[in-house]
C-alpha cells in the first residue's frame, strides 16, 4: 500500500481570523465534493437495530456522534503555483478531523487546517461586524416596507447597526425588522472544511485520495430462522442494516461493513462545531429567553435573516415507516462476499448503493438452506420447593460446514419461524446472540413451552461449618412432565452450579458439561409421560 500524507498531525481547529493574513493572500482552490467515495463501517459491539431505530426518533439523540466509518474519497483538485490554499468542502458532517490523510498531491504541504464556523443566525451576524448590510422594516399597521443600508457595529451579545450615522439596537425600532446579507462572511460554512497551504513549483490538476474517520454510521445484522420440523433442518438468511445518521449521503458508493470488536479510541469523536446564540433583550420587544426568533433564510443570491418559516406538518406513520428502510435486496445473486480483514470479517455490498443521509436500508448477506438444529426443552434445577413451571424452548445449532453451516456469524436478533400447519408460517420467537466464529455453537432460546414441565422437591439440606469455611448441601428430586404427542429431550440444569465450590455429590442420571461450560442432565421424557431426576450437591461460603 502506498505511503498515506497524514492531514491532521499537527491539524489544529482555528477560526478564520486566526490565520495569518499572507495564507489567506494566497490562490485558492476548492474541492466541492469528491468524485467517488468507499464507505467502511465498523463498530466496537453488536448493534439492536430495533432499539436503534427508536432511539433515532428521540430528540437530541446524539446518533450522528457514534458510529464509526472509514470514507475514501476520490478527487481531482487544481494545485497553483507557488503557494497557495487548497479547500475540501463536501466532507462527512462528522468527519474526525486528527484522522485524515491525503495521498497523490505533488507538493509541499506548509499548513493544515479544519474550520468548523458552521453558519448560523448568531455567527453570521458576529462574523459581519464591520460589513454593509440592508435592514427591511414592516410597518404591522400599514404594511409599507422601507429598505435602509446599515453597518454592522457590535455582534451577537446584542446586535447594533450605524444606520444613517445613528446607531440602534436590533429589534428596538418597533417594527418588524430584518436584514438581508448579500454574501457569507469568510470562514463560515453549512459543513465543516478541511484545508492545506500548499508550495508547488507549478499548478497542474491532479487526482487525490482523501482518506478519514467519520461518525454517523453503523450497521447491524438481523437474521430470519424458518423451521422445517419434518427433516429437523432450517433455512437461514441474514441481512445487513445500513444506518446514516449523519447529514452527508454517499450516493452509489461502494460499501463494505466490518465484524468484530473493534477497540476504539474515546477521543475519536468529530470536533464539536462553533455555535454562537443570538441574545437582542430589547424591551418591550425582546424577552428573557435566549435567541431573538431570527433564522437565515436563503433567496437565490443572498441570505435574510428575519422571522422563521412555520414549521412543516408531521410526516404521516406511514410515510415515516417508508422513509425508515429505502430498499430490501431479495435476489440471490446480490449476497454481500466475505471476506478477511486481519482477525475480523468484513462484508462486501455485491454492489454499489446509495447510503443516504439520515436513511436506513437493508441488504442480505447470508443464506443458508437445510442448517441442522437440535429442539429441546431447559430449565434449572432449584434447591427449594417450588410450583410446576414450563421449560425453555432452545434451538441448538453448529457453525460448522457439516451441519450446513460453517461461516462467520455477526452477533444480531434472530426471528424464528415456524409453519402454522395451513401452508403458512407463523413466528414463533425471538432472541439474540454474540458474533459467532466457525465451530462455535449457537444456542437460540425462543419461547417456553406449557406442555413440558418442571418442578422441584427440596428432600434434604443441611449446613455444616468447619473454621471458616461453610458447606451447605442440598438433596433435591426433580420431575418432568410432557403433555406432548412426542418424546422430547429436557436440559436440566442445577440453579446453584455457578455458585463458589459447587460439586455433584450423587446423582440418578449421569451429567455433562454441556456447550455453556456447566454441568447439565439430559432427560428423555416420553410422549404424554413424566421422568424424574434426583441429585445431591454441595457448596461452600
Amino acid at each position: 500500500m502506498r505511503r498515506l500524507l497524514a492531514i491532521t498531525t499537527a491539524l489544529t481547529v482555528l477560526a478564520p481570523t486566526a490565520w495569518a493574513p499572507i495564507a489567506w493572500a494566497q490562490t485558492e482552490s476548492v474541492s466541492a465534493r469528491p468524485d467517488a467515495a468507499t464507505v467502511v463501517i465498523y463498530r466496537d459491539q453488536p448493534v439492536d437495530t430495533v432499539a436503534l431505530m427508536e432511539q433515532s426518533r428521540q430528540p437530541w439523540n446524539r446518533l450522528d456522534r457514534e458510529g464509526l466509518a472509514l470514507i475514501v474519497e476520490t478527487r481531482t483538485v487544481d494545485l497553483p503555483a507557488g503557494e497557495g490554499i487548497i479547500r475540501f468542502r463536501g466532507l462527512a458532517t462528522g468527519v474526525v478531523p486528527q484522522s485524515a490523510v491525503l495521498e497523490g498531491l505533488p507538493a509541499h504541504v506548509v499548513e493544515r487546517n479544519a474550520d468548523f464556523d458552521l453558519l448560523s443566525p448568531a455567527s453570521l451576524m458576529e462574523k459581519s461586524v464591520g460589513e454593509v448590510v440592508r435592514v427591511v422594516r414592516t410597518n404591522p399597521a400599514t404594511g409599507e416596507q422601507v429598505e435602509k443600508a446599515a453597518v454592522v457595529r457590535a455582534g451577537a451579545q446584542g446586535t447594533v447597526l450605524e444606520i444613517d450615522g445613528r446607531f440602534e439596537a436590533l429589534d428596538c425600532s418597533g417594527q418588524t425588522e430584518r436584514i438581508i446579507f448579500d454574501r457569507v462572511p469568510e470562514g463560515l460554512g453549512d459543513q465543516p472544511v478541511l484545508s492545506v497551504r500548499t508550495r508547488a513549483e507549478r499548478a497542474g490538476r491532479h487526482t487525490v485520495t482523501l482518506a478519514y474517520l467519520a461518525t454517523g454510521l453503523q450497521w447491524s445484522a438481523d437474521y430470519v430462522a424458518r423451521l422445517d420440523p419434518t427433516d429437523g433442518t432450517l433455512d437461514l438468511t441474514g441481512w445487513l442494516t445500513l444506518a446514516n445518521f449523519g447529514g452527508t449521503g454517499f450516493p452509489d458508493a461502494p460499501v463494505q461493513v466490518v465484524a468484530g470488536t473493534l477497540r476504539k479510541d474515546a477521543g475519536t469523536v468529530p470536533v464539536e462545531p462553533l455555535l454562537r446564540y443570538p441574545r437582542n433583550n430589547c424591551w418591550p420587544q425582546g424577552t428573557t429567553t435566549y435567541g431573538s426568533g431570527l433564522e437565515p433564510t436563503y433567496k437565490q443570491d443572498r441570505m435574510e435573516y428575519g422571522p422563521p418559516p412555520p414549521p412543516p406538518p408531521p410526516a404521516p406513520p406511514v410515510m415515516a415507516m417508508r422513509a425508515a428502510v429505502e430498499d430490501i435486496v431479495v435476489t440471490g445473486s446480490r449476497i454481500a462476499r466475505q471476506g478477511e480483514l486481519g482477525d475480523y470479517k468484513i462484508y462486501t455490498l455485491p454492489e454499489p448503493t446509495t447510503v443516504a443521509a439520515r436513511q436506513t436500508k437493508q441488504v442480505r448477506f447470508l443464506e443458508r438452506e437445510g442448517v441442522a438444529y437440535e429442539r429441546l426443552y431447559r430449565a434449572g434445577v432449584l434447591n427449594a420447593d417450588d410450583e410446576s413451571r414450563p421449560t425453555e424452548i432452545v434451538l441448538k445449532l453448529k457453525n460448522e460446514e457439516s451441519a450446513g453451516l460453517g461461516l462467520p456469524l455477526p452477533g444480531g436478533s434472530v426471528a424464528v419461524m415456524q409453519p402454522d400447519g395451513a401452508g403458512g408460517v407463523l413466528l414463533a420467537g425471538q432472541d439474540r446472540f454474540v458474533d459467532k466464529g466457525v465451530g462455535l455453537p449457537v444456542r437460540l432460546t425462543f419461547g417456553e413451552s406449557p406442555d413440558v414441565r418442571v418442578q422441584t422437591r427440596l428432600v434434604k439440606s443441611n449446613r455444616t461449618t468447619r473454621g471458616a469455611l461453610t458447606t451447605a448441601r442440598s438433596e433435591v428430586e426433580t420431575t418432568v412432565t410432557n403433555a406432548r404427542s412426542e418424546p422430547v429431550t429436557v436440559e436440566l440444569v442445577a440453579g446453584a452450579a455457578m455458585q463458589r465450590g459447587f460439586r455433584i455429590r450423587s446423582q440418578s442420571l449421569r451429567s455433562r458439561i454441556d456447550d455453556t461450560g456447566y454441568p447439565v442432565w439430559m432427560v428423555t421424557v416420553p410422549a404424554n409421560g413424566a421422568a424424574t431426576l434426583t441429585a445431591a450437591w454441595t457448596t461452600t461460603d
